[in-house]
Parts: C-alpha cells; sequence; structure tokens
C-alpha cells in the first residue's frame, strides 16, 4: 500500500510540474508573439529561449511552432470563454443566441484590445502563422452562417451578403474603430449589437 501511494504521490508531482512548464512555454509564446524590444522571432528555438527551457521540450509537447500556435490560441480562447460558443450558438432561440454570441466577441476583443494589432503585425509577416489565425478566423464567420439559417430556416441556406456584413460587424477590426472618442467597453457592444440587430432586420 506505500508503494501505491508513493508512486500515486510521484505521478501527482510529475503531472504538477508538466502543467507548470506547460503554462510557462504558452506565457513566453505569447510574449513572443507579441513582440517587443528583445524578443526574438516566433520559433521554437525562440519560445524555449523566453520560457527558460530547452527546444526539446517545447517540441515534445507542442511538435512543431503551428502547434505552439494553435495551443496558445486555445488557451487565449477558453480563458475567453470561447469554448463555450458551441452552448451559445445551440440556445433554442436563435435571436437569443446571436445576441450572445455577439456578446462574447465584444468582450473577448476588449479584453485583447492591446495584444491583437500585436499578434496581427506578427503573424502578417509570417504566411504559416497567417494561415493558421486565417482558419480560426473563418471559424466565425461558419458559425454566423448557421445561426444566420436558424433564423431564416424557411430560406434554404445563409445569405451570404447577410453572413458577411455580420462578419464584419463582429470583427476585432470593428469594435476597435468603434472604441474611439472615449466610449466604454458596455457602449461598444450594445452599438455592435444594435448594429446586428439592424443588418438582421434589414434582411428579414
Amino acid at each position: 500500500m506505500t508503494v501505491k501511494r508513493s508512486r500515486a504521490y510521484s505521478s501527482a508531482t510529475r503531472s504538477a510540474a508538466a502543467d507548470e512548464t506547460r503554462a510557462r512555454i504558452l506565457d513566453a509564446a505569447r510574449a513572443v508573439l507579441a513582440g517587443g524590444p528583445g524578443m526574438p522571432a516566433f520559433s521554437l528555438d525562440g519560445v524555449a529561449r523566453v520560457a527558460g527551457v530547452t527546444r526539446l521540450t517545447v517540441y515534445n509537447r507542442f511538435e512543431s511552432r503551428r502547434g505552439l500556435l494553435e495551443a496558445l490560441f486555445d488557451d487565449i480562447a477558453r480563458a475567453a470563454g470561447l469554448f463555450d460558443l458551441p452552448q451559445v450558438i445551440g440556445q433554442p432561440d436563435p435571436a437569443r443566441a446571436l445576441r450572445d454570441f455577439v456578446g462574447v466577441f465584444c468582450r473577448f476583443w476588449t479584453t485583447h484590445h492591446t495584444a491583437m494589432p500585436r499578434f496581427h503585425a506578427v503573424i502578417r509577416l509570417d504566411d504559416e502563422l497567417a494561415a493558421s489565425f486565417a482558419e480560426r478566423t473563418e471559424r466565425r464567420r461558419h458559425a454566423l452562417a448557421a445561426l444566420v439559417r436558424r433564423l431564416f430556416p424557411r430560406r434554404g441556406k445563409a445569405d451570404a451578403e447577410l453572413v458577411d456584413v455580420l462578419f464584419a460587424l463582429t470583427s476585432f477590426e470593428f469594435h476597435a474603430m468603434l472604441c474611439a472618442h472615449g466610449r466604454s467597453a458596455n457602449a461598444v457592444e450594445a452599438l455592435v449589437q444594435r448594429l446586428v440587430a439592424e443588418a438582421v432586420d434589414g434582411y428579414r
């Protein structure tokens, strides 16, 4: 029995250490991707140096630069509640689902309003990173198309123009522009919600 408890304790200790190392690597990846004086390019080597671990440690956990980037985006999305979007979209009332969807992204853009421009600047310089980011961005368009189909089920398919308009209205770029003139986060969200509702009503 003593041996079993010892092994369980040892396993738990190793697991906690692995989690701590993973978190340190992701924190370093976030810092590297944000850029700044003295920061290396986004690579396994660069992130390893900032995290204070070996390149092999980073490779063993994430396998590639894109794998590391995907894990970082997942970590950011999970912390912001984006992993709950399937439940939001699946609500019985599609109009309520759309309002909640818009609210989730407005709060996400508000939380990351200083980091996103730096991320975009770095990502644009790297085709691989840009492709990964674009793929994730398109998920928002697909979700909006599903909501539009639910809002207008008799039309057979989602109207492409309406989906494109909603996609633009829920983008970080649009949110950032509305933050001008000292608007609060709540005021920006209220404005986006109104514009989305008007776009849907106009299509109706």
